[in-house]
């Protein structure tokens, strides 16, 4: 892979603490989410077609960990494993954790970041196209995904959209291209 160095990853240290985080309370979680978002916006989930049984690798390739994603409706599933462990897929998205985060909320947009290499894409290109065109489509705020509704919405999106903000600026990430 082609990274440039440092750029947007996270310190070595904050790494290996993230090491030692327990993985399945996050894939449940995580699962949860993406099966709420099903059932409150399918048009989503339709719209992946005969890609939503494919088995999406997600790997932020400065933690020890990658997911794998089946964007199957209510029946997703998203699961993380230790990167020794990682399995293979019909495509792999490589990037640091910001910029993956960033392409889900919108700050980043996908085809920037390839061309500048802070995103690498493998296998099933087909595949990642629909899921790239079905995220940009969502326009997911983080508490939407989230289940968050009325006041704790706005609460949720603002926290979330300033740590992110301060985090990119932190580990000096790619400047926002959407």
């Amino acid at each position: 892979m082609f990274f440039k160095p440092d750029r947007g990853l996270f310190p070595p240290a904050l790494q290996k603490a993230l090491g030692i985080l327990p993985v399945p309370p996050l894939g449940f979680a995580l699962t949860k989410a993406v099966r709420r978002l099903a059932r409150t916006r399918p048009d989503l989930f339709d719209r992946l077609d005969t890609y939503k049984r494919s088995h999406f690798i997600i790997d932020p390739v400065d933690v020890p960990h990658v997911f794998r994603l089946i964007p199957n409706g209510e029946h997703a599933s998203v699961e993380l494993f230790k990167r020794k462990d990682a399995p293979e897929g019909a495509a792999r998205i490589s990037g640091p954790l910001i910029v993956l985060l960033g392409l889900v909320d919108g700050t980043y947009d996908g085809d920037a970041v390839f061309f500048t290499r802070d995103l690498v894409i493998e296998g099933d290109t087909d595949a990642v196209l629909a899921l790239r065109n079905t995220m940009e489509e969502a326009d997911l705020s983080p508490a939407e995904f989230l289940g968050f509704n009325g006041r704790s919405r706005e609460v949720v999106d603002g926290a979330t959209n300033k740590t992110l903000d301060h985090l990119r600026r932190l580990l000096d990430a790619p400047t926002a291209t959407s």
